[in-house]
């Protein structure tokens, strides 16, 4: 079952990435509110990917959002998430922005994040999500301010803000007189995926990959090789390749459940990928790391 929470550092609303059934139940074991959910992005239709969604949105809801709420999502779950609220009868307290991922063309600025969908290969149309902070506070460039005479004072602040400003007579850019406090972090969280290559225009500057890893080579090649999954070693592979620093593998067959099973993909997966490497389970939390400007 599949739902990935992403939070930032400079606001209290988070994004999520699928939502299977179960990711309200789990979310009580964590600090984050369903009412401060402002964007979901769905990866493809398969119920262990969505099914949580119609309940989700409820809860939201009842815990008070009001703002509006992004979503993105292929069209048919689009269709389904209204029937189900319509014949239920339930009505949001909020604005349900949906955008159907297979018309989007570009990347969508959502104030504290910039989401990108990236087309994968699957059973069914299935996308990744690449997700770019943004919304970083800003550093003044204080020698560059005193280089061109510009004494202190509120318009220092301003900048600071992003805005531009007037001092003197002269037009002073937030862009040129500031710099990020960090480098935007960038992570790409992906659905079913059996082509790891799909991603490989897409994975510059990326600092964690989210990816399916269902099987170990020679269990894919056994039970065939077009399943729509992927395999540890692939993705390992594509991950070292790419130099991507932080691997999170997911989504393992039942085969490997129970103590021990996962040994083979986690040995398959340490002997072709060298940066950090995990294995998702209940409530796991990842920190991606500041890289300074």
């Amino acid at each position: 079952m599949a739902a990935t929470a992403v939070s930032f550092d400079t606001t209290k609303q988070w994004l999520l990435v699928d939502c299977a059934e179960g990711t309200q139940h789990q979310l009580l074991a964590t600090s984050l509110s369903p009412a401060k959910v402002a964007v979901i992005c769905i990866t493809h239709i398969h119920g262990d990917h969505c099914y949580g969604l119609p309940g989700m949105l409820s809860s939201m809801s009842l815990h008070g959002r009001t703002e509006s709420v992004t979503l993105i999502a292929p069209q048919k779950l689009i269709q389904f998430i209204h029937l189900s609220l319509g014949l239920t009868d339930v009505k949001l307290g909020f604005d349900l922005q949906c955008h159907a991922v297979e018309t989007l063309t570009q990347e969508l600025d959502l104030t504290f994040c910039r989401v990108k969908p990236i087309e994968l290969k699957h059973r069914v149309p299935s996308y990744a999500y690449q997700i770019t902070e943004c919304g970083i506070p800003k550093k003044l460039k204080i020698e560059k301010l005193k280089a061109d005479g510009i004494a202190s004072g509120p318009h220092f602040n301003a900048l600071q803000k992003g805005q531009d400003v007037t001092y003197e007579g002269k037009r002073l850019c937030s862009s040129e007189y500031t710099f990020d406090s960090w480098r935007p972090r960038k992570i790409i969280i992906c659905g079913d995926n059996e082509k790891p290559a799909k991603l490989q225009n897409e994975v510059d500057g990326v600092d964690l990959l989210v990816h399916e890893a269902t099987f170990t080579h020679g269990d894919l090649h056994r039970v065939g090789l077009h399943t729509g999954h992927s395999d540890a070693k692939r993705i390992a592979e594509f991950a070292q390749k790419h130099h991507i620093p932080m691997l999170a593998l997911t989504h393992f067959s039942v085969r490997y459940h129970g103590p021990g099973m996962l040994e083979p993909l986690k040995s398959e997966a340490c002997e072709h990928y060298q940066g950090q490497l995990y294995f998702a389970e209940d409530l796991l939390s990842l920190s991606v790391p500041k890289q300074r400007n």
